[in-house]
């Protein structure tokens, strides 16, 4: 906490202030404005009580005030408060929409802040708010203002016409009684709290975190995907064989949040499909050439999500999606991985990439197999 006749140097002085080094020198060689305080004659200094006073003199000079005048008038009040002016502009400077009402019959406008008066189409000052908006008289947002003239409600949320947006429906405000002066029509303040522009940011703040959250789960999908891969690489590191293949289909269900995992080799013009990981899929032989959307996958060695009738025929249960992944290795087809989840989505290029990455581990392991069969047969 800063006391008073407390000093601060000239650099912090004038980031306190918003005055540059060398404008507050001109001002104190022009005006003797502000004094600094030079102990033993050494740098400039200057009293923290002298920032409010700068800070006035600075932002009268912005909205007009010559500086003559302004450093004249720098006498600031020292018992706490603020002016009558001041209170005047705490509504009329208000970023949100401020109206008066008088009433209860009429509703009659009686006084609208910048925020209303400067928007095409507002309301003014004897403006009858029932002959701009007729609809509003049976509204329930009508009834509340009129109960805050008529009863002992103070204050309360109200739905009204929205004023900076055509008087259509939708704003809302907290509305409350003001003090009854003597004389004068009673008054119910409505301080807006849901204007079409927060609405509109509200919309656009939604789809904003909308957005992030499909990029957070598309980033942990990614590193699923990128997990799954490791696994894989890592699995067939440590050994080889059938079991080994049978085991990558197990450990891909859980990695890829899969609802079931099958290899399908391909032989003789067809994909023959044994046991699946969960046993959801198979055991089939699929004939490649009856099913487009299955052999144009294979042919351009493309990921693809399978038409129904083509996942039945691998017998995968309705409702659920197979993505096929065909195999290659050293250019060949060696068949197709098949994956079941439970909805399609689209995958991501990295994921694409990375299902390659698994398919081709699954494919060398395939047909190191083939050859250490062929190799012992001859």
């Amino acid at each position: 906490m800063v006391k008073g006749g407390q000093t601060v140097s000239a650099t912090d002085f004038a980031s306190l202030t918003g005055v540059s080094r060398e404008r507050l020198r001109t001002w104190e060689r022009r005006h003797a404005f502000p004094e600094p305080i030079r102990a033993g004659g050494g740098a400039r200094r200057y009293a923290i009580d002298d920032v409010p006073r700068v800070v006035a003199v600075r932002r009268a000079v912005e909205s007009g005030v010559p500086l003559t005048a302004a450093v004249e008038a720098t006498g600031l009040r020292a018992e706490a408060g603020i002016s009558s002016g001041a209170h005047t502009a705490l509504a009329e400077h208000a970023p949100v929409a401020v109206v008066a009402l008088s009433g209860p019959e009429p509703l009659r406008v009686e006084f609208v802040n910048a925020a209303v008066r400067l928007r095409p189409g507002a309301p003014a000052p004897g403006d009858d708010l029932l002959d701009l908006a007729p609809w509003f008289a049976e509204e329930p947002g009508c009834a509340t203002l009129r109960r805050l003239f008529t009863d002992d409600l103070v204050a309360a949320g109200c739905e009204h016409p929205d004023w900076t947006a055509g008087l259509r429906s939708g704003a809302q405000s907290i509305a409350y009684r003001l003090p009854h002066e003597p004389g004068e029509r009673p008054l119910v303040a409505l301080i807006g709290i849901d204007t079409a522009r927060e609405r509109r940011t509200t919309r656009e703040l939604a789809e904003l975190e909308r957005q992030a959250e499909e990029l957070r789960e598309q980033s942990e999908r990614d590193m699923r995907f990128f997990e799954a891969l490791e696994a894989v690489t890592d699995l067939f590191r440590r050994g080889s064989g059938m079991d080994r293949i049978a085991e990558a289909t197990t450990l891909l269900v859980r990695r890829l949040s899969a609802v079931d995992v099958a290899l399908a080799p391909s032989m003789a013009g067809s994909l023959t499909l044994g046991r699946s990981a969960r046993g959801l899929l198979g055991p089939e032989m699929v004939t490649v050439t009856r099913f487009d959307d299955l052999a144009d996958a294979l042919r351009d060695g493309e990921i693809g999500w399978l038409e129904a009738r083509t996942a039945q025929a691998f017998g995968a249960p309705s409702g659920l999606e197979l993505l096929v992944v065909p195999m290659l290795a050293a250019g060949e087809s060696l068949g197709a991985l098949l994956v079941l989840f439970d909805e399609r989505a689209d995958l991501t290029d990295a994921q694409g990439r990375l299902l390659r990455a698994i398919s081709a581990t699954i494919a060398f392991a395939l047909l190191r197999e083939r050859l250490v069969g062929e190799l012992s047969e001859t």
